[in-house]
């Protein structure tokens, strides 16, 4: 017997990916873990994985737009710490982390004002602290503090306000902006009112005695009342017939009623905001007086397009908890390091699932691609419940010779995952069976186990683990594991209860730039431009992510080269879903995005390329780049696309009254049985890098049987 521990991982996606890097972060880890992980396919990352096309210039593929956020602070320490491990040469490209990571300051509204669309700029200066590094546990009284502090910071400042101001800058654009409806007076009336609820709240922040804490509230939400009805009195008429005050109202609004409502619903209290989850935000907000302009503008719009929050991919069922979402705000307030926005600097795999693979095989770790797991079988025995064997099916040999599959190749000397199986390094006659029949191997309804023979794989309890860590995604678990389901009915509960969207992607390479395609707030020297929240459509977000073209194989002196490179995504609301295997399935929800793509190039995409949609049913489709023998709309299918429709690349929602389904990673209700992804039970509980990051971190904890605290698992409980 033994003393070293058999993990089996399940799954590669950021979750999965950092309980390893965590727990083999240990000193002298080969002593306690023997830890192998079960990939499908040829690649790491889940729902972040990316790949190069290695056939048309090492194209960067992506599932959709994936930018990380200043107040990621689990997800960039780990980060951080990978990149220092990885130790690259100085000259070598994505040496470090703020090579492979850079602040980006702006980003964008978009806003239909009366009937035309405009963009609204949200820019952030540069903020105090260093990424990933040093948190400060605050409550929400401390956070709200800091908002409004926000809102106030240029108040004595002359108010000479600049295209592109700061959002938070509100108080320059109403002396600016309303002085031909309000005197001076009135508003600096407000502003010093402003003043005195920031200075409440930081006193409330402090007070220990819970009856002058009572008494200070009340007399903070008064004057918070007071302001918001002077502003509406004010403002809410000329905020119909006037952009910027719209604007400015509609952000104060939305900030004072969060604030009145946190306050007069005492949210500030231990486990309170969980129990606002049973309402959606939008419903909240309006109940503690929102105003209609703000409840279905561009801020509320943008937030609910940017958590892909509409159930079923339904444009028409925006919904998502609200203390779910005023948590993740208040969160952002406070956390937030350096710049709001980050952009990676290759595709996400380069960026994040390389370095990780890299120094994870080089510590030890086992990593066996191109197993795929068909089932988590487990018992219950005597009361207790473990699980008992693990069904893989080997996907493909690798060649005679061939020990382990070597996942990466380098493009233009960055270490990538490919967007195909690297089919040099898999036995020929298998290689050609899966080219010849397009199979791709990530794909739930497949039918290569119709084609080709798989090797099956028993993994068994006490044999070949003692335990497991399963990282697939919730809406793989129906199929991968009904026994879980079947043994626990809090696990069926969670599994069958939280819901997940269908996403799309679509990237166009052009060969003009930003400039010349007409983007309206073109600036020499601008930030690369971004926007959220575009129209009633599922592709309501743009990235413009033309600073990639030199992480691509594209020669400078080819005058077809791209000069832009735009993402966008959105939900997705695919046909219903054969039962599998149907390859004709995914392939006809791509069309459907591919329609989509193309509807939207031809009548919406003139609000940020003029030049090249210049009426609806128009598009130069020249501008596209494609080979010499493509012609008109056909250059359309040299760009890329993809339907996220399988359940391993669902985005894991928070709507309403479901987090209080999601279980804890050592609550799986198995003995042996750990469960970690964005969407367990993790204190963030919304899908995103952080969120999937803090979820493993909680699991490596549980692993190594310790106790101590994760920044933000338990921020405002």
């Amino acid at each position: 017997m033994t003393d070293v521990r058999r993990i089996a991982v399940l799954g590669g996606g950021v979750s999965a990916v950092t309980s390893v890097f965590d727990l083999t972060s240990q000193k002298d880890w080969q002593k306690k873990y023997d830890i192998t992980l079960y990939q499908m396919g040829w690649r790491l990352g889940g729902k972040g994985a990316s790949g190069r096309n290695l056939e048309d210039h090492g194209r960067i593929e992506e599932h959709g737009i994936h930018v990380w956020f200043g107040f990621y602070y689990n997800a960039f320490k780990c980060m951080r710490a990978c990149y220092e491990e990885l130790d690259r040469p100085s000259n070598a490209p994505l040496a470090g982390l703020y090579d492979a990571f850079t602040p980006h300051h702006s980003t964008a509204l978009a806003q239909d004002f009366r009937k035309e669309w405009s963009v609204w700029p949200v820019n952030v200066p540069p903020l105090p602290g260093k990424v990933g590094e040093g948190p400060n546990p605050v409550n929400i009284l401390d956070a709200l503090s800091v908002l409004i502090d926000w809102l106030i910071k240029h108040a004595e400042e002359e108010p000479e306000l600049k295209e592109g101001a700061n959002f938070f800058d509100v108080i320059k654009y109403i002396k600016d902006e309303v002085e031909d409806f309000i005197e001076d007076e009135a508003i600096f009336a407000l502003v010093k009112k402003l003043k005195l609820v920031k200075k409440g709240l930081s006193d409330c922040a402090t007070q220990s005695d819970q009856n002058k804490l009572e008494n200070w509230l009340n007399d903070v939400i008064i004057l918070m009342e007071d302001i918001r009805e002077s502003l509406t009195a004010l403002l809410v008429i000329p905020a119909k017939i006037n952009l910027k005050i719209n604007r400015t109202y509609t952000t104060l609004d939305f900030i004072l009623t969060m604030g009145i409502g946190v306050l007069k619903g005492k949210l500030y209290l231990p486990g309170a905001l969980n129990q606002i989850n049973d309402q959606n935000f939008n419903a909240w907000l309006t109940s503690w007086g929102a105003n209609e302009l703000t409840a279905s503008g561009p801020i509320m719009n943008g937030m609910y397009g940017g958590f892909f929050a509409y159930k079923d991919g339904d444009l028409s069922q925006p919904n998502v908890e609200a203390g779910t979402v005023i948590k993740a705000g208040l969160w952002a307030v406070v956390a937030v390091r350096e710049s709001f926005v980050w952009r990676m600097q290759a595709g996400m795999g380069d960026v994040v699932f390389a370095p990780y693979y890299e120094v994870l095989k080089k510590r030890g770790v086992k990593f066996k691609f191109f197993h795929k797991v068909e089932e988590v079988c487990a018992i219950e025995k005597e009361g207790r419940r473990m699980v008992n064997e693990i069904q893989l099916v080997k996907q493909v040999p690798l060649k005679e010779g061939e020990k382990d599959y070597d996942p990466l190749v380098n493009v233009k000397d960055l270490p990538c995952w490919p967007a195909t199986p690297l089919y040099d390094q898999i036995e020929a006659s298998v290689a050609a069976k899966l080219i010849d029949n397009d199979i791709n191997l990530e794909s739930f309804w497949t039918n290569w186990s119709e084609l080709y023979d798989q090797e099956k794989i028993s993994l068994k309890m006490g044999d070949d683990f003692d335990q497991v860590i399963l990282g697939i995604s919730v809406a793989s678990l129906p199929s991968v594991a009904p026994d879980l389901l079947a043994l626990n009915p809090a696990f069926k509960t969670m599994a069958e209860g939280l819901s997940t969207v269908a996403t799309q992607a679509y990237q166009v390479w052009q060969n003009k730039d930003i400039q010349a395609l007409g983007w309206p707030e073109y600036k020499e020297g601008e930030e690369a431009p971004e926007i959220l929240g575009y129209d009633a459509q599922s592709l309501d977000s743009w990235a413009d992510v033309s600073y990639l073209v030199k992480r691509e194989e594209w020669q400078v002196s080819d005058p077809d080269a791209p000069k832009d490179i735009s993402y966008f995504c959105g939900v997705f609301a695919p046909d219903k879903a054969p039962k599998a295997p149907d390859p004709s399935y995914p392939k006809s929800q791509r069309a459907k995005v591919e329609a989509d793509a193309k509807d939207f190039m031809l009548n919406r995409s003139g609000f940020l390329w003029p030049n090249a949609n210049p009426e609806k049913g128009v598009y130069k489709w020249e501008y596209l780049v494609a080979p010499t023998y493509m012609v008109g709309e056909q250059r359309l299918d040299a760009q890329y696309s993809r339907a996220n429709i399988d359940p391993s690349e669902r985005y894991v929602q928070s709507t309403v009254g479901t987090t209080k389904l999601r279980l804890k990673t050592d609550d799986s209700g198995f003995d042996n049985l750990l469960i970690t992804g964005d969407w367990i039970l993790n204190g963030f509980n919304m899908g995103c890098v952080e969120s999937a990051t803090i979820s493993g971190l909680q699991t490596a904890r549980a692993v190594k049987g310790e106790k101590y605290a994760i920044f933000g698992e338990s921020l405002f409980d």
